[in-house]
């Protein structure tokens, strides 16, 4: 009971900034000047919801026993030489207290502050699934205490040293594979620790290869991943994807995306069902995409371009980013339509680490185009231009590396003056599609001549076997 009382004494005294003596062994004594207790910790970089080791510095033989308050509520109480535990439930700074009560002298209070972060230090990545030669920045969750990192990527390349916790670091990985890049990490108080993180790296950059782009040849991308214009599987379908990368000549597949009325990006041409889908089979309206979720959806089946019904269903955007990335390029359309939220559909493609794999194809809406250029980590900007305003105008947003063009636009002039500012993009579609498919090549002969970068149709590989047979495969 005396001790417990003690205690409440003590507490009280702290509550009113007051000590009061309370050894009684002997006349009062004043606190050593030198060599007195301080409070240490360890970890010297404390986080939430990990064990912190308090004790004394320069602990004596005159020190009885001692009370920790700990700043959060918590209380502890330890013997002369023995340290206490505790854990810190939220981050943020503390005064921590050590009511010190001595064999002989008056009770001391200690305090000092500490600042608990609100992680534990780890590799933070740009993207942990990048593609090759993309620019991946590195850093570490910023955490008090840090003195130097040594960084080493894993693929073999030169390790590089720093010593501030908050710098970050740009490494492009050549070749495809899984690296784990490793930070060892130095702190003040002469402690190290390593950190891990596993990056996995699979196909093209497409910023590094529209930049180094071979001027001789021409990209192909298949409209809405059409192989044969949409009859055999159904446009905007995962069927139609998988096809597209099994022939082994597509670059880019153009595919759409509409936003639900939950907020799921779908890839699908119209903002309406009854077109591309059996949605007229339940009933006699348009039904816009927005009035329904994507649970809803998942009623309808996907529509060949002749209206066969087939087994697919509506994909989201990220199930289709996550099949095929690495494998392919994505053009994405509808981004400069006001019913799409631009923002959503980003959060998806950098969510799946597709921010140097796609393109967001926004017409003319220099809107769009500005909030894509916004962000820490921009999206790849695919403006349309038929003349040279618009063209210096959309141009001047960053990044952009293709720029399309319409069919009727494509001429030598014009797209030189189009290729001055990124690669030339146009469509190869409807009647002069059908009419290529029937042995016409006409248009595609003057599109080559005009020194067209990337052609956009339905038919990708009757495009790259007449595209081999000119030398621009």
């Amino acid at each position: 009971m005396r001790f417990i009382s003690k205690i409440i004494l003590i507490l009280w005294a702290i509550a009113g900034g007051q000590f009061v003596a309370c050894s009684n062994a002997g006349p009062e004594m004043p606190a050593p000047d030198n060599g007195a207790p301080a409070i240490v910790w360890t970890p010297a970089a404390p986080v939430k919801d990990a064990e912190v080791i308090f004790s004394l510095e320069n602990d004596s033989d005159n020190v009885r026993s001692v009370l920790w308050i700990f700043g959060d509520g918590a209380t502890a109480a330890s013997g002369a030489g023995e340290s206490v535990a505790h854990t810190y439930r939220a981050a943020g700074t503390y005064t921590v207290k050590a009511a010190v009560t001595l064999v002989q002298g008056a009770m001391t209070e200690l305090s000092a502050t500490l600042t608990v972060a609100d992680t534990q230090i780890a590799i933070v990545v740009s993207n942990d699934h990048p593609a090759r030669m993309e620019q991946v920045m590195f850093a570490l969750t910023r955490i008090p205490g840090v003195s130097g990192i040594v960084w080493d990527f894993g693929d073999g390349s030169a390790t590089q040293q720093v010593t501030d916790p908050a710098a970050q670091l740009e490494h492009r990985y050549e070749a495809d594979g899984e690296y784990t890049a490793s930070a060892d990490i130095s702190f003040d108080d002469g402690t190290t620790q390593t950190r891990t993180l596993v990056l996995t790296v699979e196909g093209r950059s497409l910023s590094y290869s529209c930049l180094n782009f071979d001027s001789g040849k021409m990209w192909i991308m298949a409209h809405r991943g059409n192989f044969n214009n949409g009859y055999d599987l159904a446009p905007n379908s995962m069927a139609a994807f998988r096809k597209c990368v099994e022939l082994g000549c597509v670059d880019f597949i153009e595919t759409d995306v509409q936003i639900t009325k939950d907020g799921q990006v779908i890839c699908l041409h119209d903002n309406y069902l009854s077109r591309f889908t059996d949605y007229s089979s339940y009933a006699g309206d348009k039904g816009y995409v927005s009035s329904f979720t994507r649970e809803e959806l998942r009623k309808y089946r996907l529509k060949t371009t002749d209206g066969k019904v087939t087994d697919e269903q509506i994909p989201t955007l990220e199930e289709v980013l996550l099949e095929f990335r690495g494998k392919v390029w994505f053009n994405i359309d509808k981004c400069g339509s006001n019913d799409v939220d631009i923002a959503k559909v980003y959060e998806v493609v950098k969510r799946c680490g597709c921010l140097d794999r796609v393109q967001f194809y926004v017409s003319t809406n220099s809107d769009k185009a500005a909030w894509l250029a916004r962000q820490e980590q921009p999206g790849i900007i695919a403006p349309h231009a038929n003349n040279a305003s618009v063209l210096n105008t959309m141009a001047a947003f960053a990044p952009v590396y293709m720029i399309q063009t319409s069919t009727g636009y494509v001429n030598s002039a014009w797209i030189s003056s189009v290729n001055a500012k990124g690669l030339s993009v146009s469509n190869l579609l409807d009647a002069e599609g059908a009419a290529f498919h029937n042995g016409n090549t006409a248009t595609m002969d003057g599109f080559v001549a005009a020194g067209l970068r990337m052609i956009q149709c339905d038919y990708p590989a009757l495009m790259d076997e007449y595209l081999s047979g000119k030398g621009k495969r």
